[in-house]
């Protein structure tokens, strides 16, 4: 699925329940290749078209959801993505002795923190971020969404691919639209 049809499919859910999908402008191509040579390597073709569709959104506004976790998850602006990045990469040292609650999946990489890995969702101020994974194991795939979750700290896998996270979340989207659009009130 394309973001731009997921993006219209979803805008008819938050209608349906009596909300509106809010999302940011289009980030611009220039703000694209700052982000990819920051970074050193370029964005996978559905991400990069999403933050062309639109830089984010508020914080308060679920447009992804990780299936089966009923967890909304807000757009992070490529601002805030990078940022969010920074953060992950400066508390990766925290985590050096910590022991996974249970193994981790044989697709994502060792650690705390990768170079190839790229947050662009969240919720609750980062207990949970969705994050595409530039460098998975030999087991995975490139471009693969990966999660950090909160209390217990894990990495867990998630879908093998942008396009995949879509369809998936749109599904659970249509599904429970209760656990994830917000209430009307919620909106002012």
């Amino acid at each position: 699925m394309e973001f731009n049809a997921y993006r219209e499919a979803l805008a008819e859910i938050y209608l349906a329940s009596e909300g509106q999908l809010e999302l940011s402008s289009s980030a611009s191509i220039a703000e694209l290749r700052d982000i990819e040579n920051d970074l050193g390597f370029s964005l996978d073709p559905g991400l990069r078209a999403a933050w062309l569709e639109a830089d984010g959104g508020p914080n308060w506004i679920p447009v992804f959801a990780r299936p089966g976790h009923l967890s909304g998850y807000h757009f992070l602006s490529i601002e805030a993505a990078t940022a969010r990045r920074r953060s992950m990469k400066r508390n990766a040292s925290r985590y050096a002795d910590y022991l996974d609650p249970r193994p981790r999946d044989p697709r994502i990489g060792a650690g705390w923190f990768n170079e190839g890995w790229l947050p662009f969702a969240e919720l609750d101020g980062g207990t949970g971020i969705l994050i595409q994974d530039y460098c998975p194991t030999h087991a995975g795939t490139l471009g693969q969404i990966i999660a950090y979750t909160h209390d217990p700290d894990e990495m867990s896998y998630v879908a093998p691919s942008f396009e995949d996270l879509l369809e998936e979340s749109i599904a659970e989207i249509s599904a429970y639209p209760e656990e994830y659009i917000p209430e009307p009130e919620e909106f002012d």
